[in-house]
């Protein structure tokens, strides 16, 4: 099951964030929606046009949605394209439903991320992950590699720092539901001086859903938690995620690409430099003011980043 009708034209939303960050792509287009069921779940995904061009999928990060990608999406479409899913429990995607409740949430995404591309059924893929995203494309590349040519992973690494996960889930908590959309809007420029106000209102109208009593996130709702509880929980997570990456990183083969945030509190420059030893043919690149959500802080750095990349890999079609 599949179809394309957008819920609104926010083309003009899409036009003032570029213009506030001095983003001049040749066009202003709003991508296609589409959905369809999959591995017991309605998948919500992105499609940028241009099928005849080389394929990129990409994965966003956790309590984002695949509207990450907007800015750079409008900067690389004409070269590449570009497919964004919203993952579970994210966006428009499904929540995992009470049957899989039990099943370890990176095991059901790679699970997604595997039946998506079969879905496809290009020949041939790129694929980019942030954070979330990044550890599935890892999982993904490391088991499922027969389609892909090129794998780019943002901001991650087996080492990595709580800083921003502690700041960002208190941000949540924080505004778990609030009265007004402009009451995120104030809470988000706190929240993230780096971006400008019209950057965080374009992303905020993908991000959040009306409740009764306000807005809240298009998010699938986690367990309550304390904070010391959350964090040693965090703890031992980072502790598992990093043995079965480290393993993972090991297993890849294809051109692998680490882009790393310069100002990231997620990802320091010795644990950049530990995943890409990892890895038999891997390289970094650190991209000025940008932090952990490195294709939001920078696009335009971001894509031509990324584009350099795929191009030395013969991905790209002039």
């Amino acid at each position: 099951m599949t179809d394309n009708k957008s819920a609104f034209d926010y083309r003009p939303e899409m036009k003032a964030c570029a213009e506030a960050i001095n983003l001049r792509p040749p066009l202003i287009i709003q991508p296609e929606d589409h959905w369809v069921e999959l591995n017991g779940i309605r998948l919500h995904y992105l499609d940028w046009g241009n099928s005849h061009l080389p394929h990129l999928l990409l994965l966003h990060g956790g309590s984002l949605t695949a509207h990450t990608w907007d800015m750079a999406a409008l900067l690389l479409r004409e070269r590449y394209h570009i497919v964004a899913p919203d993952q579970r429990g994210h966006g428009d995607s499904d929540a995992t439903p009470l049957q899989q409740s039990k099943v370890d949430n990176y095991e059901l995404m790679l699970q997604d991320t595997a039946a998506l591309i079969e879905y496809l059924g290009y020949d041939t893929i790129s694929l980019c992950g942030m954070s979330m995203g990044a550890l599935n494309a890892i999982r993904y590349t490391a088991h499922c590699p027969q389609r892909l040519s090129a794998l780019a992973i943002v901001d991650v690494g087996p080492t990595v720092m709580l800083e921003v996960r502690i700041e960002m889930e208190q941000f949540r908590h924080e505004t778990e539901t609030m009265v007004e959309f402009e009451d995120f809007v104030e809470r988000a420029i706190r929240f993230n001086p780096r971006r400008k106000p019209e950057h965080l209102r374009y992303s905020l109208i993908h991000s959040l859903k009306r409740v009764e009593g306000g807005w809240t996130w298009k998010q699938q709702q986690r367990r309550s938690e304390n904070q010391v509880t959350a964090e040693a929980h965090w703890k031992s997570e980072r502790e598992e995620r990093a043995r079965w990456m480290r393993a993972d990183l090991g297993k890849i083969k294809i051109p692998t690409l680490l882009i790393r945030g310069e100002k990231s509190k997620m990802l320091s420059p010795e644990g950049a430099q530990d995943a890409v030893a990892l890895l038999k043919d891997g390289e970094l690149a650190v991209i000025k003011n940008a932090g952990h959500s490195v294709q939001g802080d920078n696009p335009a750095e971001f894509s031509k980043i990324l584009d350099s990349f795929l191009t030395r890999q013969g991905i790209r079609t002039s």
